[in-house]
């Protein structure tokens, strides 16, 4: 019986949802259906948020969101409070990455040079990528550590080295790429929104199929721990979701606001049971204590 008191808690997959009325949603992604999903909506963050896009957890759980409007970076706590902001030395900062040391990037579009800005675990700049860049929105890492950098206006994807140094870039079977994000295997998907599909690519980069269907100008992606891929549809306000092995699944609408960027977060949540069971166990315990005094009266 007391086992059940340190069993660990279940985690649900929560989807958090930049919208273009100035809010971060979330959904509860555990329900069989879309309208399950969409039932479990919740707003995230209201205030201090101005054309939010971009979105990325750090390792302690804050969430940080690139403001588009103001340029700067709000960062959140868990339960959704504002702590700071972050003031982007570029403008219109869209996609959001956390390297495994805790630095953020942000791809930001100032013109006539794009970049893609590091800011340390404290929010203190430390330096730009300025290279093969071609209004850069989203940003993703592989498990080698490197970064890939969706470029909008040339359709392809530009891959760099843990210290930015340029390494390569995709191209072909791109169409306006926004959202980029890797499966649990190392293969990277990228959103186009130029064409309505997902391309697929594995680790080195080559093309290994598309998903068609069910998109609609899609913008952000986001991975669950299942391995369903959410896409955010901004053109009808929906996001559909699909499974690992490209089918679609289903879609729920996001009501007057259209999506943008996406990310995934596991939240672990107590069980009705677990609390049943230790209610169980302490009644037990009660009485048998009862019948051993009684026996020593």
């Amino acid at each position: 019986m007391l086992l059940a008191l340190a069993a660990p808690l279940p985690a649900v997959d929560i989807l958090y949802v930049t919208m273009n009325n100035n809010t971060i949603v979330s959904y509860d992604t555990t329900g069989n259906n879309g309208s399950t999903i969409a039932a479990s909506v919740a707003t995230f963050a209201s205030t201090n948020l101005n054309g939010p896009n971009g979105l990325a957890f750090d390792a302690l759980g804050n969430l940080y969101a690139a403001n588009v409007g103001d340029n700067t970076i709000s960062k959140f706590n868990s339960a959704g409070g504002y702590l700071s902001n972050i003031t982007t030395n570029a403008d219109a900062p869209y996609g959001l990455a956390f390297d495994s040391s805790g630095n953020l990037y942000a791809a930001s579009n100032t013109m006539p040079t794009p970049s893609i800005s590091k800011f340390n675990s404290s929010g203190a700049y430390i330096s730009d990528i300025t290279t093969s860049l071609d209004f850069p929105t989203g940003l993703a890492f592989d498990t080698s550590g490197n970064l890939y950098a969706a470029n909008v206006n040339g359709s392809t994807i530009s891959k760099f080295n843990s210290s930015g140094g340029y390494l390569s870039s995709i191209s072909g079977n791109l169409n306006g790429p926004f959202g980029l994000a890797f499966d649990s295997s190392g293969n990277l998907y990228a959103a186009n929104a130029g064409d309505n599909t997902i391309s697929k690519f594995n680790s080195s980069g080559g093309y290994l199929s598309s998903i068609s269907g069910n998109l609609n100008v899609p913008v952000g992606l986001a991975f669950d721990t299942s391995g369903n891929l959410y896409a955010a549809n901004s053109n009808d306000k929906t996001i559909s979701k699909f499974n690992s092995s490209g089918t679609f699944l289903t879609s729920w609408s996001t009501g007057t606001a259209s999506p943008s960027f996406l990310t995934v977060h596991a939240v672990s949540v107590p069980e009705p049971s677990t609390y049943a069971l230790a209610t169980i166990a302490t009644g037990v315990m009660a009485y048998l204590a009862r019948r051993r005094k009684s026996r020593t009266a």
